[in-house]
Parts: structure tokens; C-alpha cells; sequence
């Protein structure tokens, strides 16, 4: 960085996106989606002061009928609202967006997560709301803050002292079986695969918990067919002697199980959700894989089985579950263009084994 850039919040938070992208090319592509990688254990932050709860800016968007973002952002489908909420990712700031099948809205929230990129999010049935956690904010910051979403507000229901590691690249996901909230991080070095569990006031620990040698990150979702929370241990290169790259894992309530595969191997996937048209687990390269690999894969419960499908419309593409109206959405950044420019969000349905761009 040259040093006429060193106190420049816009070039620091530049230049920690073209880091952060240049991570994800790494593995071979564009992002979770918000989901990027991280390369080793993050010191945990501070407890925030109550400076960090700012209300939402008055000039939320470029684009103030849509979501303009880059990459990264936080997307959860909630139930209670029969909302799709997208928050922050690259140049979306502390925006939260709604998608109500057809158009986004921006809230208008009296208390607001900090600006961030690389957060994860998932609905916590209990509580009837969105929990976010994590990421890093504008200017570089890893977090490790818990928030949740009522459908009016945000309100942050954990600090993170004595919690999971802050950063971003972790994914969180509820399991249906065991009726707790599970958030797995620290991927790719010194605390790879931590797993962490919500007791609805902060987050413990297992003690035999972690997803065994996860490289980058490891995508889970609940199988509509046991209830068991399913996890993909992502992403390039061969088989750790664990078996845990390539490899599919169940949570078991306080550990992770490999589960036999009929396949030698399951796709590499970045993200991963419930087709509820199909009734089972699909996962998307979206972006990760060599032109001769298949981009959708379908969970049978033992397999990985390739989804006829087009090619994907979108770059770094997210999935998510719109349940209220059983259909599987694909968001991510129009395929023209630059990968890190900030451009509105995309949003696409899977229909059959073609897609077809909603709003």
C-alpha cells in the first residue's frame, strides 16, 4: 500500500477486499457468498462499546431499490417474517435487505450490526429470529459479535468474550435433530473446524466438537430426510489422512461423524442448502469447480449424485432455502463485469434443471 493511502478508510477497506478475493482465487474462485476463507486463528475482539450499535445511515444505497454488493454478504431465509434477509457483504455497509419473493426492501432497523463482510447467518427456530455472527468490518476488523433479527430491529445478543474466534469464513446452520443452532469457524489453520453451539445467551464449546482437518470452510445443513446436520469439509486438494476435505459429516450433538459415501468423494462445494422441490440437500460449486466438473450435486442420504442443470447465471453465487414458497434461490453478482465491483445482487430460481431470474 502506498503510504499516501495508509489513513484512507476507503483504500484500507479496498485493499482488504482485493486481499480477501485473492484468498478465495486461491481455492479456485469467488465466494459466501458470502463465505471467504481464513487462513488461521483470529485473536478475539473486545467487547464493543455501545459505539458500534449505529443506527442505519441516511444514505443506505446507490441503488436504493436493491442491494448493491460486491461479494461476502450474510443471507438466511426467516420464517417468521417469510422473508429472505440479506445484511452488509462488500460496499452494502450495515444495509439490511428484504426479499419477499419478488421485490427487496431496505429496513429501516433502529439498531444495526457494524458494517461487515463475511459474516454468517442462519433462522433460529426457538427464538423466531436471524442470528448473525462474525465477519470483518470495512476497515478490516475481525468480530466476533452474535447478533439477531426480531423482523423490525437488530439487537446483539452476545459480545463475544470467551467466545468463537473472530473473522470471517465460518458458516452456521440449524439442527433439526437436535434442536440447537451449531456455528463451526477457524478454518484452514490453528482452531480449523471449532465448532460452537448457541445456548440462546452466548456460545459454548464441545469438548470433542471440531470438524476433524476442514480446510476453508465446510458448508452443513440440516437433511430433510433424518434431520441430521450435514457438513461438507471443502475445499481443493487430495484427502487429509482424517478424510476430512471432501469428506461429509454428521453432527451427532456433540461431535462429527463421517458418513460412508457410495462416491470416493463428494463435489466441492462453497454452498449448500435445501431444494424444498426436491426435498433434499443440494450443493453448488458455484464458482469452485474445473469447467469439466459438475456444478450441482443432490444428497441422497449415502451419495452425492450430479443435478442435470444449466450453466450457473451468477459469480460467487449463495444458496438459500425460500421454504414459504419451496423454492431454492441462487444470489450472487451479475456474470459481466468485474468480480469485486459492487453491482446489485442477482436473484435466480432453480427450476427444474433450468434457472429463471426473479424480481
Amino acid at each position: 500500500m502506498q503510504n499516501g493511502d495508509e489513513h484512507d478508510p476507503t483504500s484500507r477497506r479496498r485493499a482488504g477486499r482485493r486481499s480477501a478475493l485473492a484468498l478465495v482465487a486461491i481455492v479456485a474462485g469467488a465466494a459466501t457468498v458470502g463465505i471467504v476463507i481464513s487462513l488461521g486463528q483470529h485473536p478475539a475482539s473486545v467487547p464493543p462499546s455501545p459505539a458500534t450499535m449505529v443506527p442505519l445511515r441516511a444514505t443506505p444505497s446507490p441503488v436504493p431499490s436493491e442491494p448493491e454488493v460486491g461479494t461476502l454478504f450474510a443471507v438466511a431465509d426467516d420464517l417468521a417474517t417469510h422473508d429472505v434477509v440479506l445484511f452488509g457483504g462488500e460496499d452494502n455497509g450495515n444495509n439490511t435487505w428484504l426479499w419477499n419473493g419478488s421485490a427487496w426492501t431496505l429496513a429501516r432497523p433502529q439498531l444495526s450490526p457494524s458494517g461487515r463482510f463475511g459474516a454468517s447467518a442462519a433462522y433460529d427456530p426457538e427464538t423466531r429470529t436471524v442470528l448473525l455472527f462474525g465477519g470483518r468490518t470495512e476497515d478490516g476488523v475481525a468480530v466476533n459479535d452474535t447478533w439477531s433479527w426480531n423482523g423490525v430491529t437488530w439487537n446483539e445478543v452476545d459480545f463475544g468474550a470467551n467466545g468463537p474466534a473472530a473473522g470471517e469464513g465460518s458458516d452456521m446452520a440449524w439442527d433439526a435433530a437436535k434442536q440447537q443452532m451449531v456455528l463451526v469457524i477457524g478454518l484452514g489453520g490453528t482452531g480449523s473446524g471449532a465448532t460452537w453451539v448457541w445456548t440462546g445467551s452466548h456460545w459454548t464449546r464441545p469438548v470433542a466438537g471440531n470438524l476433524p482437518g476442514a480446510w476453508f470452510y465446510s458448508p452443513m445443513w440440516s437433511d430433510p430426510a433424518t434431520g441430521e446436520l450435514t457438513a461438507v469439509g471443502c475445499c481443493s486438494g487430495p484427502p487429509a489422512p482424517s478424510g476430512a476435505v471432501d469428506a461429509t459429516w454428521r453432527w451427532d450433538g456433540s461431535a462429527w461423524q463421517t458418513v460412508a459415501t457410495t462416491a470416493a468423494a463428494p463435489l466441492d462445494g462453497s454452498t449448500m442448502a435445501l431444494d424444498p422441490s426436491l426435498g433434499r440437500l443440494v450443493l453448488c460449486t458455484c464458482g469452485y469447480a474445473e469447467p469439466s466438473e459438475p456444478e450441482l450435486a443432490g444428497w441422497t442420504g449415502s451419495s452425492w449424485q450430479t443435478l442435470p442443470s444449466a450453466a450457473l447465471p451468477v459469480r460467487g453465487g449463495v444458496e438459500v432455502a425460500d421454504v414459504d414458497r419451496g423454492q431454492l434461490l441462487l444470489l450472487g453478482s451479475p456474470l459481466s463485469g468485474a468480480a469485486s465491483d459492487p453491482v446489485p445482487v442477482e436473484v435466480w430460481l432453480l427450476s427444474g434443471s433450468s434457472w429463471r431470474r426473479l424480481g
